[in-house]
């Protein structure tokens, strides 16, 4: 089938066969980047958890004096954070609980 020639042919007048042509190519097309942004190994301080929940400061402090602090590494006013630690105990803290924050 020349797909040239189902472009101009009305929808209605396609059969399954010339619809499923059309759409398999168009999926072809699709750029096949990825979606979603890696997920970085390590973020640092309040605004690495600001960005990691997407929550305000206030709500990143109890964060990491809760929930997330054994996934935390704080030298004075150091602080790092192991995100896929930090992600998996927020999901069991969420899970056990049935809350979404604190």
């Amino acid at each position: 089938m020349d797909i040239h020639s189902l472009l101009k042919k009305p929808v209605a007048m396609m059969t399954g066969e010339e619809l499923i042509a059309l759409q398999t190519e168009a999926v072809k097309q699709i750029p096949k980047e990825s979606l979603v942004e890696p997920i970085p190994e390590y973020e640092y301080g309040l605004q690495g958890i600001m960005r990691i929940f997407g929550c305000s400061k206030s709500k990143a402090q109890q964060l990491k004096d809760g929930i997330i602090k054994d996934a935390i590494d704080q030298d004075q006013r150091t602080i790092i954070i192991d995100v896929k630690k930090a992600l998996s105990l927020f999901q069991n803290y969420s899970r056990n609980k049935k809350r979404r924050f604190l």
